[in-house]
């Protein structure tokens, strides 16, 4: 009989009928379609190698979470409902005519989410992942340094030879650079996707290191965050760098995390009560590269929110949203987008597991090396929610904020046990006391 027990040592270790070892390809296909700029259609619905794999293994990711290997969590409950109702919301307001669009939503949502609970379950796995991710950064790096002087995207350029391939997105030069894109649709798309391997490139890649193998190695991911010129992931990166500071200085203080809370909290209330403006117009006000950029989008959160409050239930689906005929379409915002689209209790079953997340991740006793891992990726997660605030997240990058919902669940579970244990090696000899008394 297998006990509940076996289930929890099995998931930390990533052991037993389904191991995740076996299917670590996966992690590789996965990031290689997220990068790759082909796309097609088919019936109407664009597809492109990141869709095609997660709608490839989309079925045996959902079997491998309910086989029993590991436990159903109340996050992964919350995720599922996530995905339902938001294509409920969209059915509600579109019926079938966004049949396309409901299926892919609930595919995008949910596949990379369960592939990253069924592969990612332990250390070497999630090492794995980060290096994969590294490594997809340093290659469109040079290619994006060029495109900051030229304007001009060679990877699009080449891969345009062989198949439809994203455009190159124009822009008005900023600071006197083009922003880059990689191979990716847009350059924010682009600045996303680098931005959180800046912590996993120096928790996890750089776990054990000296100081001078780390920062280069950063330096790196830096530089291709910068390249793309974007305030978003300018501000993924940003969090990232004030968390490892925090965490380095306030290394001795037990309650650091709750004292950054409660100071955040308390300049909210600070802010709310005695400036004339919201803490939202705030936020806006002071992280754009252009006064213009905060002055928009302090009304389009303004004409959102009007939107959202008259439709607080199933929200507006894929409908144009209330606003002056000389505002642009685009709402830069990730969570408001949300609620607009999904209503109220769509943007809470998003919101409520992402904070499981941080609350069970982080309370997890863990010391070495397992401990050095969850701050890369509690800070690299924390980057990008709080980066959505300023932008809108879709395509690929939604799937890679999902994936990384799902990458770090093993955390909670996860024993430095296990980890000394599979550190040490496997011999048929007996193994020799490395101290007694009298050494």
């Amino acid at each position: 009989m297998v006990t509940q027990a076996d289930i929890q040592h099995r998931s930390r270790k990533g052991h037993g009928a389904n191991s995740a070892k076996p299917s670590l390809y996966l992690v590789p296909a996965l990031i290689l379609g997220f990068i790759l700029p082909y796309y097609f259609d088919v019936a109407g619905l664009r597809l492109g190698g990141y869709r095609i794999v997660l709608i490839i293994f989309f079925l045996p990711a959902i079997v491998r979470w309910l086989d029993g290997s590991d436990r159903v969590r109340a996050i992964d409950i919350l995720m599922v409902c996530f995905a339902l109702w938001g294509g409920l919301a969209i059915f509600v307001n579109h019926g079938f005519s966004q049949w396309q669009f409901i299926g892919i939503r609930i595919i995008e949502t949910l596949s990379p989410y369960f592939i990253a609970r069924w592969v990612i379950r332990d250390a070497d796995a999630f090492r794995f992942l980060a290096l994969w991710l590294f490594i997809s950064v340093l290659v469109m790096l040079p290619f994006s340094i060029h495109q900051n002087y030229t304007n001009r995207s060679i990877l699009l350029d080449f891969f345009s030879n062989f198949g439809d391939v994203y455009r190159t997105v124009q822009h008005a030069p900023r600071l006197g650079l083009y922003r880059a894109q990689g191979s990716l649709p847009h350059p924010i798309l682009y600045g996303l996707f680098c931005s959180p391997v800046f912590a996993l490139t120096w928790y996890v890649l750089g776990y054990d290191k000296s100081f001078f193998y780390k920062l280069p190695r950063v330096g790196l991911v830096t530089l291709a965050v910068f390249s793309s010129l974007s305030s978003g992931a300018w501000l993924s990166v940003a969090v990232q760098f004030a968390l490892m500071m925090w965490s380095t200085v306030l290394a001795s203080v037990k309650k650091k995390w709750n004292l950054l809370l409660y100071m955040f909290a308390g300049l909210y209330v600070f802010i709310e009560v005695f400036s004339n403006r919201s803490p939202a117009q705030m936020f806006a006000a002071y992280l754009t590269l252009k006064p213009s950029t905060a002055w928009n989008r302090i009304h389009i959160f303004n004409n959102v929110t009007d939107d959202i409050m008259r439709n607080p239930v199933f929200g507006i689906g894929l409908k144009d949203w209330t606003r002056p005929r000389w505002m642009l379409s685009s709402v830069d915002n990730f969570w408001l987008v949300l609620a607009m689209r999904n209503g109220i209790l769509g943007f809470l079953l998003l919101l409520i597991p992402v904070i499981l997340i941080f609350r069970d991740v982080g309370r997890a006793p863990l010391t070495g090396k397992l401990a050095s891992y969850r701050l890369g990726y509690l800070f690299s997660l924390a980057g990008i929610c709080i980066a959505a605030i300023s932008v809108h997240l879709w395509d690929a990058i939604f799937c890679l904020l999902m994936f990384m919902l799902g990458a770090g669940i093993w955390f909670i579970d996860a024993s430095d046990e296990d980890d000394a244990e599979k550190s040490e090696p496997i011999s048929g000899r007996a193994r020799r006391i490395r101290y007694t008394r009298f050494e």
